[in-house]
């Protein structure tokens, strides 16, 4: 029986996989339906603008979370891995604690952004701003949800040779 915790982990991937696929999706027909009005017929989507740029940061803010999931996320790490173990660790804490608590303030100042909307409507569409958003505080949550499974990982993980280039081979060099 799977724990209740790989279930919900489980869960949470899928979510961001929807949130990171199905709005580019959409993104990309609304693009071309936008491009066949404005060049084809001569006139433009009024909305289109505004569906996109909503669209696209739901694909970014999940789209981090999935990044910290599967190790993509870019970190710098060139200068603490040619340190010595004791000091690569201690910089290492100290990042890994500073990203967590960018990422515990950004959590809580998207919450506070939201309840600042108000009645703020989009232009085109009239939807409440409070709706998009959200968008960024539910997916500040999900990339603190990732980054706190990865913590251990970040501190203990070993060094990598930046001038070994057996780290830079790719899957179809094997």
């Amino acid at each position: 029986m799977k724990s209740v915790y790989h279930v919900f982990d489980r869960l949470v991937e899928i979510i961001e996989n929807i949130l990171c696929g199905v709005p580019m999706g959409i993104i990309l027909v609304v693009e071309i339906v936008q491009v066949f009005f404005r060049y084809v017929l001569r006139s433009g989507i009024p909305w289109s603008d505004e569906v996109i740029i909503n669209l696209l940061v739901v694909c970014v803010m999940f789209g981090g979370a999935k990044a910290i999931r599967t190790g993509e996320h870019t970190e710098l790490t060139g200068t603490s891995d040619s340190l010595p173990e004791g000091p690569r660790k201690v910089v290492r804490v100290i990042t890994t604690f500073a990203t967590l608590a960018f990422l515990a303030i950004f959590v809580y100042s998207s919450f506070i952004f939201v309840r600042s909307a108000g009645r703020l409507k989009t232009t085109n569409l009239r939807i409440p701003m409070k709706y998009c958003y959200m968008v960024l505080a539910v997916g500040s949550c999900f990339m603190l949800y990732e980054f706190v499974k990865t913590i251990r990982y970040r501190i203990t993980r070993p060094a990598i040779d930046v001038y070994d280039p057996e780290n830079y081979r790719g899957e179809d060099d094997e």
